[in-house]
């Protein structure tokens, strides 16, 4: 999901820092979570849905942090 998403960013001529602070956004929630679900405190099913739950309002904070490059 992280790659087709920076492939279509670069489809549209967004710059690498730009992309890389989105795929952050969407890498990031996963690698805190595997911590915990190592230990099994999460489950696989809690583990996929609590870092899509964070994922979402991380990359909209970004997009917001750098409004001038996603709202033209």
């Amino acid at each position: 999901m992280t790659v087709a998403m920076a492939a279509w960013m670069l489809v549209r001529r967004h710059t690498w820092p730009r992309i890389v602070e989105l795929s952050a956004a969407m890498v990031l929630p996963f690698a805190a979570l595997l911590v915990p679900y190592w230990l099994g405190v999460l489950s696989a099913g809690a583990l996929m849905i609590a870092a899509h739950v964070v994922m979402f309002p991380l990359m909209l904070a970004a997009m917001i942090w750098r409004r001038a490059d996603y709202w033209h």
